[in-house]
């Protein structure tokens, strides 16, 4: 009888461990929870990125009429960004492959790299139009707003600039030893 007691036990005693390791292995190999995962988010779907307008827009608080009133300005600030940003995409391709050709003709290169700037320069202006448009419809609050968001957008660092990259500024000096 005590030997049978022992191998019941023995049984028991593996069948927990047993449960204990698929738990463990399931939990964390197979269905991890969600806030346990680890890493940097991924980076946002192609095409889903806010626009400056959309941002400054959501950052003063449109109401449903204010939104109503400005959907036609916001489409058709989208739509001449999405047709910029093609004609920009395009342009910088043709700059790449005049990279690739040997020697670097600048009498090619001069023309593609003005239109970019000339693009880029463009997309500036109609949002800034569209950023007056907007202004025109919002309330004396909500233009304080407006224009502190913008000042504070546009004064701070460039976002993700880290040091050490191209274009990021020097890092900073070290700082003596203490005493």
């Amino acid at each position: 009888m005590p030997r049978l007691l022992f191998q019941v036990g023995l049984a028991l005693s593996l069948l927990l461990n047993a449960f204990f390791v698929a738990g463990f292995v399931f939990r964390n190999w197979i269905a991890p929870l969600p806030f346990e995962h680890r890493g940097p988010p991924p980076p946002p779907p192609p095409g889903a990125r806010p626009s400056f307008l959309d941002m400054v827009a959501s950052d003063v608080s449109l109401d449903g009429p204010q939104r109503e009133a400005l959907r036609g300005v916001f489409e058709q600030h989208a739509q001449g960004r999405r047709d910029r940003f093609r004609e920009i995409q395009k342009t910088r391709e043709q700059i790449i492959n005049e990279y690739r050709r040997s020697p670097i003709d600048p009498d090619k290169l001069m023309p593609l790299i003005e239109k970019l700037t000339d693009l880029r320069a463009e997309q500036q202006k109609d949002t800034v139009r569209a950023l007056a448009q907007l202004e025109e419809r919002l309330t004396p609050d909500q233009r304080q707003r407006l224009h502190q968001v913008l000042v504070d957008r546009l004064s701070g660092p460039p976002p993700m600039q880290r040091p050490g990259q191209p274009g990021a500024p020097p890092p900073p000096p070290p700082r003596p030893p203490s005493q």
